[in-house]
């Protein structure tokens, strides 16, 4: 979502930001604009701690075969975006062994330091698992699961490259409220969306993406109108605290995330 849009578009979520949030992310948005070069910074969301909470950006690029998100973070206590690690799959693991809330620093030990070894430079600091990196992979496990468009919004080109639709102009009342309108923003997982990007020739908009109606369990999603019937607003049952709107008729749409990074576990018992 873009950052100008959270003060007017997030009222019937019931999240916002603080007027020192609001301003603090835009300034750092900016200046890491300029930093990184790139056209436009994108507003993620919030992961709420004990003791401060983590914000988060990213920068969406043109890759191969699908378009690249660069995750950045800074805390409430300090407004300076910094690029999320790289995770190798030993700091994956024990992410999703961690339970209970974040603390909100992201230098905070999860196991107990390793020995330096003994032919080690002195004054390098040896590399443990922190806060830092299990932040990383609940981020993008999330985003894996909640980060959706409408229908049209994007579309692959004739060499199958994923690319925004600039013609895009919206969804229609009836379409808005429609969960099969929705699509997950990730490279093709389903067997239908790859085959149809593997299929020769222009494959419609839709086909190349996920759809969230096969998200398990049923009930994962659900889509309800504002008040006024000008937008309708797309909410994750399993990451609470992910919301997304629409406006009809137009082609303004964003999702953000506000929450603590924990899914609900319980929610195929619930439904």
């Amino acid at each position: 979502m873009d950052i100008s849009q959270v003060a007017n578009k997030l009222g019937p979520s019931g999240f916002c930001l603080s007027p020192e949030e609001q301003s603090g992310m835009e300034i750092a948005i900016v200046q890491r604009q300029q930093e990184e070069k790139c056209d436009k910074l994108y507003f993620w969301g919030k992961v709420v701690g004990d003791e401060n909470d983590y914000l988060i950006a990213y920068a969406l690029s043109p890759s191969f075969g699908f378009p690249q998100k660069k995750f950045f973070f800074c805390t409430t206590q300090n407004f300076t975006l910094k690029q999320l690690p790289a995770l190798t799959a030993d700091y994956v693991s024990k992410s999703k062994s961690v339970t209970g809330r974040f603390r909100g620093d992201p230098s905070f030990p999860l196991e107990e330091p390793p020995e330096p070894e003994p032919d080690a430079e002195e004054g390098v600091e040896v590399e443990s698992f922190r806060e830092i990196h299990r932040l990383a992979n609940t981020i993008i496990d999330i985003d894996h699961d909640v980060a959706v468009i409408p229908k049209g919004a994007f579309m692959a080109d004739a060499a199958h490259q994923i690319i925004k639709n600039k013609a895009y102009d919206g969804l229609s009342y009836a379409a808005a409220g429609d969960l099969r309108s929705y699509l997950h923003f990730r490279k093709a997982e389903s067997p239908l969306a790859v085959a149809a990007l593997e299929k020769p020739g222009l494959p419609s908009a839709e086909a190349v993406f996920d759809q969230i109606t096969n998200d398990k369990p049923k009930g994962a999603w659900n889509v309800n109108y504002d008040s006024s019937s000008s937008s309708a607003y797309l909410r994750s049952t399993y990451w609470p605290g992910y919301f997304m709107y629409q406006t009809i008729g137009c082609g303004e749409y964003g999702g953000v995330y506000f929450g603590n990074g924990q899914p609900n576990r319980d929610l195929a018992f619930a439904l």
